[in-house]
């Protein structure tokens, strides 16, 4: 029941992030706009959703944070280098390889995050959590980065929203199947 409350907090984060910026991306591409641009309007919905939520519900979403920082990187990074549109497709690889790597240095030094994070749950458990956790990110990180320098733009923002799905997936999935096999 906790995980269904969780899933609906965060749903409307996880559209704003992943499926509004493909649709604003593709119809931006139809009309004629360049890459650049239709991807830095499309990459500004998490943006736009989080000063939602912190007018409306005067919370700060760490999915929309997470988003945003992003953005902002991924601006400076375009204005950097001139208008070049790899900035924008990389700036969330980087952040997932960056979390991912945190996960698996925090699990190298004995400390695993997510045993940061609860109460008094079993060690070995929370090594075993965190350990897959920053594998999912770190395989993320290198398909969307592999997939950004070999595809075109148009066939990289879908095929990178069906790996930011599937990591989901089997983060949600491979999270839930270890607490049963761990307890």
């Amino acid at each position: 029941m906790k995980d269904e409350v969780q899933l609906k907090k965060y749903l409307p984060s996880l559209i704003f992030a992943i499926i509004l910026p493909v649709i604003a991306y593709l119809f931006l591409k139809m009309l004629g706009n360049s890459d650049t641009l239709a991807l830095g309007i499309a990459t500004a919905f998490p943006v736009v959703h989080m000063l939602w939520s912190l007018i409306r519900k005067k919370e700060l979403n760490p999915v929309s944070l997470v988003a945003i920082i992003g953005f902002l990187i991924s601006l400076l990074a375009v204005y950097l280098t001139h208008g070049n549109n790899l900035a924008f497709k990389l700036w969330h690889p980087i952040l997932t390889a960056a979390i991912g790597t945190i996960f698996l240095l925090s699990v190298l030094l004995n400390r695993p995050l997510l045993e940061l994070a609860s109460e008094g749950e079993n060690h070995r458990k929370m090594v075993i959590m965190t350990l897959f956790m920053g594998l999912v990110f770190i395989f993320h990180a290198l398909s969307v980065i592999l997939l950004a320098f070999f595809v075109e733009t148009t066939a990289f923002v879908l095929l990178s929203k069906v790996i930011d799905f599937s990591a989901v997936g089997v983060l949600i999935l491979g999270l839930a199947f270890l607490r049963k096999k761990l307890n």
